[in-house]
């Protein structure tokens, strides 16, 4: 099994560290191969720097190949044993979801008022309502995400060759094996959304027969391990047919920046394997896919009536290269895949992000978090005799909230009534718009 290159991801270490002295069970979830083994280890050191007593720290991964099937009873006699009184314990505990009576385990350590808990997962199921820190609503979720684009420029070692004062689109890098070679950040980015951004492809890996090779075995470890072995969750509406799995997989990967619905995905699949598939059942096989984190979910909402809607909805794809790889190569549509990145970088930067609904208009984006709402179009270019139409929606908002445009081809700069105009490479590479 590949490993992966621990890299320092700040983003997760300041946000985990903000949250290492509240009382509340922390929850690390994000897909498989993401990272989250190594952002976990990496909190052990940082606690240990900050000051935390060594011997009060435990880390264990119970999906490491020396781990037993240990039971409720084993871990608290486990944790009991290595409680260090009169000072704050943290447990890093990874996929305790193997371990059997996993919630009655993480209610009895909830117990130690000096213990804070670390909960890392691959599949959403922890935030199982059957723990008392969710009912009671006393836990943080941080979601890990493949590696933003100036992160995988870092982990690809890339370097910048020009000035730093040189604007973002004149930039030129090289790359450590490729000194005879300069990139623009676009180029840098095809290589984004071809390779992807999980952290399990090395620098070396970056050609397309050793890529396809990583990403097989990425795809292959979600699907058997957080989709099929464990179902939609709860042990309720199990994921038993591989085919039908793939189907559904391929025409969500297909649909990224359309509204789809599961009746809608049940008639594609019928069509496409010649037999009937029933709604409930795609609808767990998606709660399924899901869970797993390989796609992330834009509900709809109507911006008037400012609530979510219950049909339709936005399905983004987690990776780029599980996306190319799902369909047998890059995609046809680069504009959907640029959608799909702006939404993940939203999500990274701490927003809620729907799918906005405004008569029979389409917001592709809304994003809010506690400051309000920003309303976002993803788009390819503004031309001068296409302007208007791509702006009408953004128009037909009247209330105060900022309105954005992300541009692939263009520059940035804002309109005559206040709507931004922001260079995609310049907000993937984590350029705001003034808030």
């Amino acid at each position: 099994m590949e490993k992966f290159v621990l890299i320092p991801r700040d983003h997760y270490r300041q946000k985990l560290l903000r949250l290492a002295n509240n009382g509340n069970v922390t929850f690390v979830v994000g897909v498989r191969r993401v990272g989250k083994s190594c952002i976990a280890a990496q909190l052990e050191e940082d606690l240990r720097e900050y000051g935390a007593d060594g011997a009060a720290i435990l880390r264990y991964n119970f999906e490491t190949t020396d781990a037993v099937r240990l039971t409720a009873d084993d871990l608290i006699n486990y944790v009991r044993k290595r409680h260090v009184e009169g000072v704050r314990n943290y447990l890093i505990l990874d996929e305790v979801t193997h371990v059997v009576e996993w919630e009655r385990a993480i209610d009895s350590l909830c117990q130690y008022e000096d213990c804070k808990l670390f909960l890392f997962s691959s599949n959403r199921r922890i935030l199982s309502d059957r723990l008392d820190a969710v009912a009671k609503n006393a836990f943080d979720v941080v979601d890990v995400l493949p590696l933003s684009l100036p992160e995988f420029m870092a982990f690809q070692q890339f370097q910048e060759i020009t000035p730093p004062d040189t604007p973002l689109l004149e930039k030129k890098y090289v790359r450590f094996n490729e000194k005879d070679r300069t990139y623009t950040v676009e180029e840098i980015y095809g290589c984004y959304i071809t390779y992807g951004g999980l952290p399990v492809m090395k620098p070396e890996y970056m050609d397309m027969e050793r890529a396809w090779v990583i990403t097989d075995g990425s795809y292959g470890a979600i699907v058997t391990r957080d989709i099929l072995e464990i179902g939609s969750g709860n042990g309720i509406s199990a994921v038993t047919d591989p085919v039908l799995l793939r189907s559904v997989i391929s025409i969500m990967a297909k649909s990224i920046g359309q509204n789809v619905s599961a009746t809608w995905i049940a008639h594609q699949t019928a069509e496409y394997l010649q037999r009937p598939s029933a709604t409930k059942t795609i609808e767990s096989y998606i709660r399924a896919l899901l869970n797993a984190h390989l796609f992330y979910i834009a509900e709809r909402c109507d911006i008037r009536k400012e609530k979510t809607l219950k049909t339709l909805a936005k399905f983004y794809i987690v990776d780029a290269a599980i996306h190319n790889y799902v369909l047998g190569g890059p995609a046809e549509n680069e504009i959907h895949l640029l959608e799909n990145k702006v939404f993940f970088e939203l999500i990274r930067r701490g927003y809620r992000v729907c799918n906005g609904k405004l008569g029979q208009s389409e917001v592709q984006l809304v994003a809010s978090d506690e400051r309000g709402k920003i309303y976002i179009q993803v788009v390819d270019e503004l031309m001068e005799d296409g302007m208007d139409r791509k702006l009408a929606p953004l128009r037909k908002i009247r209330d105060s909230h900022p309105k954005l445009v992300i541009v692939f081809h263009g520059s940035s700069g804002t309109t005559e009534d206040g709507i931004v105009i922001l260079n995609a490479f310049e907000f993937l590479m984590g350029a705001s718009w003034g808030r």
